[in-house]
């Protein structure tokens, strides 16, 4: 199937949503070529009020953008990837934004076993 045929990914409102969609869907059918790697690192509860951190976008001499999530106090919590454009980066933090409430913690580490 070329890339002109395939479907794009619908939008989500929730985890459970995406979830139920990826458990039955054949993903060869849809275009996946906009999707990014993003980091995120767990982070303790008490830091994870909207109202204690700040997300930081900027450029590096590629001109690719990256952002970061601090607190307050310029800790960096997080970082994103590479990110193409200054709109993509906002459209992530938006992402992260809509969905931060409702994320789940699934640990895949050694330690987990």
């Amino acid at each position: 199937m070329n890339s002109k045929s395939l479907k794009p990914l619908p939008r989500f409102s929730s985890d459970r949503q995406a979830e139920d969609f990826i458990a039955d869907a054949d993903l060869t059918e849809f275009d996946l070529s906009s999707g990014h790697d993003m980091l995120f690192e767990r982070m303790p509860s008490e830091q994870a009020s909207i109202d204690r951190y700040v997300f930081v976008i900027t450029s590096d001499a590629q001109s690719r953008f990256h952002f970061d999530v601090k607190t307050l106090s310029g800790e960096i919590l997080f970082s994103s990837t590479s990110l193409s454009s200054r709109e993509a980066a906002l459209a992530a933090i938006d992402a992260f934004k809509a969905g931060i409430s409702a994320a789940a913690t699934k640990d895949a580490s050694d330690a987990a076993a």
